[in-house]
């Protein structure tokens, strides 16, 4: 493997038709450039999807395009790993089983190219976000799951829907507020560099951010909502770069 390609973010679902043929332009334009690419391996850090759950015999109909895709690349031997977000609180084993994509929930560990990354969507970090994380054990919670799944999909996935984009938008933070968190995120990348790692990337607050101290990287991937950003690594260099529709 030469290369290594990261995004996160997308939140397909989360808007009205016409924006999310604009994304879903911009994914899959992605995509084909990936598809001419050779020797490379593909990371998703969390929210592909603006809302993900999988029922027995049924998952949502807008995501076929985009699970085509990663089906063509994974055809083509491209090694693909999905690090679960906020919005992904109930996948199970169909990436793994149907897709061959590994799915790693909460902090992910692994050694690529000789460097040494973690991994983590990057939901919770921020210390006065105790309602989130107080929510998030309940809706992880194997009872809760199971009770869900007897609601059926044409009645629960627009419910979890409409609860994602209350999620997504519940709050604008104003630019010293997310001057704030992202100073919460980088001391949480400074402590994992303590630990030994290498690289830290995250996701979860849209806000791209590039950052290297002491030959230590912490990358937060952006968004494809607003950014279109996406990071790249060769075994020695970084680049955190923007897609550009072709």
């Amino acid at each position: 493997m030469k290369k290594a390609y990261f995004f996160s973010d997308v939140h397909i679902g989360s808007h009205d038709r016409e924006s999310e043929l604009l994304k879903e332009n911009y994914l899959q334009s992605f995509f084909n450039f990936l598809a001419g690419e050779k020797d490379f391996s593909l990371y998703i850090v969390g929210d592909l999807f603006d809302f993900w759950f999988e029922y027995k015999h049924a998952i949502p109909i807008h995501y076929q395009h985009i699970l085509s895709k990663l089906m063509h690349l994974r055809e083509r031997g491209v090694p693909i790993t999905f690090i679960s977000g906020n919005h992904d609180f109930w996948m199970r084993n169909f990436f793994q089983e149907q897709m061959g994509i590994p799915t790693f929930h909460g902090v992910h560990e692994e050694k690529i190219l000789g460097k040494s990354f973690h991994f983590f969507h990057g939901d919770g970090i921020v210390e006065k976000d105790v309602g989130y994380r107080t929510l998030k054990k309940i809706l992880q919670n194997p009872l809760v799951i199971r009770l869900y799944q007897w609601i059926h999909p044409d009645i629960g996935i627009p419910i979890a829907r409409y609860a994602s984009h209350l999620s997504r938008n519940h709050y604008v933070l104003e630019p010293e507020e997310a001057a704030a968190e992202d100073l919460e995120y980088l001391a949480y990348a400074r402590r994992q560099f303590q630990a030994g790692a290498d690289v830290v990337i995250m996701g979860h607050t849209h806000r791209p951010v590039f950052h290297q101290e002491n030959g230590k990287t912490y990358i937060n991937l952006g968004d494809w909502l607003v950014h279109f950003t996406y990071a790249v690594f060769d075994g020695e260099n970084f680049e955190l770069k923007t897609w550009q529709l072709k």
